[in-house]
């Protein structure tokens, strides 16, 4: 389906591939950092053309049987996010396209999980992204960690940082790297914390806007979209966890995906490109056929790294900005 006027199928593929989707805006969903609209969607299914966008069942059958063709392409969801169902969710329902919605979980349980809660915070209660990094930073200054990020922050360099990631700003970079590598979660989760004392965030206000309930999943899986796997409680450098906490992380995933679908899920995609070949002998046992890497970089080394383009590529491709 192209709508009136628009040209279809300007992108071209050279591996089959997923499409990658996180956060959209409307007039209940805030505006931030990689956000896209509804239209904006829109123009981006006729730029890829919607004759090589598989529904994801199709594409599952495909990846597991070997038998996908360079041009075939799929569209993914990560994250779970209520803004995915509200904004993108009506717009490939106009187009017939199914996809697949990769799924943490602990929101499904009621914890109000920091890594979104932090994007709100981000993006609602700044000008722009650059205003945050900079609050951050001066919150750096008044913990006991600024020693800790001066010292590991000598001697780095951006430009050589998440370098698959190209859509990366400089100030991105400086923040992932900050706060993966020379913080780490309890750390980071302390000094953001303060920073919502200090705004005054009521973040009990955001229980039921920032992502899907069961009810919704449920919905999304009986329209033949399938769900997948994307750790319970979405740690940003998972590959770095023991070999046990992360199984416990996915054998937690599937449980609670399980109890809302009926069915075991058997395809995943890996949070923050995280992972490791600990993380693939888990995803092995718990009996998952298909998975996702988060970037274009890299060979196929197993059917767990199909790999996605992000939005914000193609984006580039088309000659627009989020």
């Amino acid at each position: 389906m192209t709508k009136p006027g628009r040209q279809e199928g300007n992108y071209l593929a050279s591996i089959p591939h997923g499409l990658m989707f996180h956060h959209f805006h409307n007039d209940e969903h805030v505006k931030g950092q990689g956000s896209i609209s509804a239209a904006t969607l829109a123009d981006m299914i006729d730029f890829v053309g919607c004759k090589y966008i598989l529904s994801a069942s199709d594409w599952y059958e495909r990846a597991v049987a070997g038998k996908l063709d360079k041009n075939d392409l799929c569209i993914t969801f990560d994250d779970n996010l209520k803004c995915q169902y509200d904004v993108a969710y009506p717009v490939l329902k106009s187009y017939g396209i199914k996809a697949f919605w990769f799924v943490y979980t602990s929101p499904l349980e009621g914890e109000l999980e920091r890594i979104e809660i932090y994007r709100h915070f981000r993006c609602s209660n700044f000008a722009s992204v650059n205003d945050f990094y900079q609050a951050f930073l001066k919150a750096v200054q008044t913990s006991p960690y600024l020693k800790r990020v001066e010292k590991a922050l000598n001697n780095f360099d951006p430009s050589k940082y998440l370098t698959e990631f190209p859509f990366y700003t400089k100030e991105d970079k400086i923040f992932r790297y900050i706060r993966d590598r020379i913080l780490g979660a309890e750390p980071y989760q302390e000094i953001m914390e303060q920073m919502l004392i200090d705004y005054q965030v009521d973040i009990g206000q955001l229980k039921g806007k920032l992502w899907m309930n069961e009810e919704q999943l449920r919905q999304l899986d009986s329209e033949h979209n399938i769900i997948g796997l994307h750790s319970h409680s979405h740690p940003t450098y998972l590959g770095r966890l023991p070999a046990t906490e992360q199984e416990k992380e996915y054998r937690k995933n599937a449980s609670v995906l399980k109890n809302v679908l009926a069915k075991d899920p058997v395809t995943v995609s890996h949070p923050c490109n995280s992972y490791n070949q600990d993380t693939l002998s888990i995803l092995h046992k718990l009996g998952v056929k298909v998975g996702f890497r988060a970037n274009m970089y890299g060979n196929l080394s197993s059917r767990y790294e199909y790999p996605r383009e992000d939005h914000a590529n193609i984006l580039k491709e088309m000659g627009r900005a989020t």
